[in-house]
């Protein structure tokens, strides 16, 4: 058995343990069963909380869609943190229009915080709810999102909830790279232990939708105990385990959707920001799974063209790689409608793409900016 048969041997059975993973996911990975209220007991005050900056061209729809939401006891909080354009103009019309919204003015930033975390921690101080439903300024809410928030955390006993989103892709770009995220949750992580296990590395966040008791939050310092992360939501989820509480994952592309970015440039700039900050800034750490992600997903279908060219014994391996791979593109295009069929064609395309803003990732992270905002 020659060494290049072997290696891609290896590779092409990492790439079907990765589908079988998949494949357990897509049953495992559910969409949460809205709250049933019998009548008899009232529904707990829950607070929605917007942080906002800069947001003009998205604010209102969002907090439209809030306004609209199908429960009888709920606030919306929006904090406007330093807009430069007209976020809070347009926040103030709404505001006289509904008497359930609060607008906020965000202080100004302390040393040592990052944006974001700060006004989530100004919005969490004022709210008033029993329950805090996190969500961001271009998200937009299904009418049943605070019932099935609560039947989330119902059924399946967790302190704090999670949701993957809808996300819109319109453009070529947003359609080949941001379903992505989605990849990784399937290929990757193995959802079961995300409520099973304590263990911080499975613990996987959507900062535009966290949902949790008022009391938990402050419990475990909520934002203030990941004030210096630009990446978040993933600590925070990793402090909730840490803290031994139990967090709950699930499908939530029929509670809110988002459309994240709207060009490559702004993918590039908006990932950037995160890849890096994800992995705590350790080079050590991320370049062995960048490698990794280019052997699994970039190189197969070449290496399978090379091998049939020169009539190579393992050129059927790689080849199986790649359609496997390209086998959970597809089946992520039914369930989730992102993207398209042919997308899963261009699997490799997609991850050499992420794997090059990653790397972007790395080399800019001593100047990391966002939302006229740079945090060294």
């Amino acid at each position: 058995m020659s060494i290049a048969f072997l290696y891609h041997a290896v590779v092409a059975l990492f790439a079907l343990l990765m589908l079988a993973n998949a494949l357990v996911n897509f049953v495992i990975f559910r969409k949460p069963r809205a709250l049933v209220s019998t009548g008899n007991d009232a529904l707990p005050m829950v607070s929605v909380l917007v942080p906002a900056r800069n947001e003009e061209d998205n604010i209102e729809a969002c907090v439209e869609s809030i306004l609209k939401l199908n429960y009888p006891n709920f606030e919306v909080l929006v904090l406007d943190d330093g807009s430069e354009d007209s976020t809070y103009a347009r926040l103030c019309r709404l505001r006289d229009r509904d008497y359930r919204l609060r607008v906020l003015v965000g202080s100004e930033l302390p040393a040592g915080w990052c944006g974001k975390p700060h006004a989530c921690w100004q919005l969490a101080q004022a709210a008033k709810g029993d329950y805090l439903l996190m969500t961001d300024a271009d998200c937009i809410l299904a009418p049943d999102a605070v019932l099935m928030a609560l039947g989330g955390i119902a059924e399946h006993k967790a302190d704090a909830i999670s949701l993957y989103p809808d996300v819109v892709c319109e453009s070529f770009w947003e359609r080949l790279i941001l379903p992505t995220m989605a990849y990784i949750v399937f290929a990757f992580l193995p959802v079961p232990l995300v409520r099973g296990s304590r263990h911080h590395w499975f613990a996987p966040c959507n900062g535009a939708f966290i949902f949790m008791p008022r009391s938990t939050y402050f419990e475990i310092d909520g934002h203030r105990a990941v004030r210096a992360q630009v990446a978040e939501d993933i600590k925070f989820a990793q402090n909730l385990k840490r803290q031994g509480k139990a967090l709950w994952y699930g499908d939530g592309s029929s509670v809110y959707s988002v459309r994240m970015y709207h060009s490559l440039a702004e993918i590039v700039i908006g990932f950037s920001k995160n890849l890096f900050a994800a992995f705590d800034r350790k080079v050590w750490l991320i370049l062995p799974i960048l490698a990794c992600l280019t052997i699994v997903f970039v190189l197969p279908p070449i290496w399978a063209a090379v091998g049939y060219a020169i009539d190579a014994r393992w050129a059927w391996l790689p080849m199986i790689t790649y359609v496997g791979m390209a086998v959970i593109r597809f089946g992520l295009s039914a369930r989730f409608g992102n993207d398209g069929p042919g997308y899963g064609f261009l699997t490799p395309l997609a991850w050499a793409s992420a794997v090059a803003i990653a790397l972007r990732s790395i080399v800019a992270s001593k100047k990391t900016e966002w939302k006229g905002r740079r945090y060294p």
